[in-house]
């Protein structure tokens, strides 16, 4: 549910950055749209964008508040409270946000529901936590 919201939450910034950028461009968003998903390159270049700006996102939401929009909502933390405050947090992060873009933000976090425990966190020696 935490990745169905973050994604939702990259989704809305996309849609405002559109607005924004038909605005200062003074045009209609769906001609910006129809110029940018007219060939099969320009849909790749935009899906190769997205997963950065997802990459990027979760790494500074997590490295900030310890969460993302996502995991706040659902009462999940990454790493325990001590761990946060050590100078490998950042590094851990990094390595965790980066596996899951690299392995398509699905495979992991699929694999990990079917084994009943948190796969990336294992691989990566930072876990993610519930609240509750």
């Amino acid at each position: 549910m935490a990745s169905v919201i973050d994604g939702l939450v990259l989704i809305a910034i996309s849609c405002a950055f559109l607005v924004l950028f038909s605005l200062l461009m003074k045009t209609n968003a769906s001609v910006v749209i129809k110029n940018y998903f007219h060939t099969e390159s320009q849909i790749m270049l935009l899906v190769e964008i997205y997963a950065v700006s997802a990459w990027v996102y979760l790494i500074a939401t997590r490295v900030l508040t310890g969460s993302s929009i996502g995991e706040w909502a659902c009462n999940i933390r990454l790493g325990q409270p001590h761990e946060r405050l050590e100078t490998r947090y950042v590094l851990r992060v990094l390595a965790r946000s980066t596996l899951i873009v690299v392995t398509g933000v699905v495979t992991l976090p699929a694999l990990s529901l079917i084994l009943g425990g948190d796969l990336t966190g294992k691989l990566c020696g930072l876990r993610l936590f519930s609240l509750k």
